[in-house]
């Protein structure tokens, strides 16, 4: 579990959630009025976010605007 304790590019302070270690990313943004998960089959065998994630992420809270 992870919160987020300040902001930084998209999320707001006090975002929590997990990345997991299979694919899975799963956030909740009280700030923002947004939970996304997304669950995928695609080991995370890297320091680097996967593409896939950020692009979930970012298409998420491009709906906020």
């Amino acid at each position: 579990m992870a919160v987020r304790t300040h902001r930084r590019n998209l999320p707001s302070q006090g975002q929590f959630g997990w990345d997991g270690g299979l694919g899975t990313t799963a956030y909740a943004d009280p700030a923002e009025d947004l939970v996304g998960i997304l669950l995928t089959q695609s080991a995370m065998d890297s320091v680097h976010t996967p593409r896939l994630h950020r692009d979930f992420w970012t298409t998420a809270y491009q709906t906020t605007s």
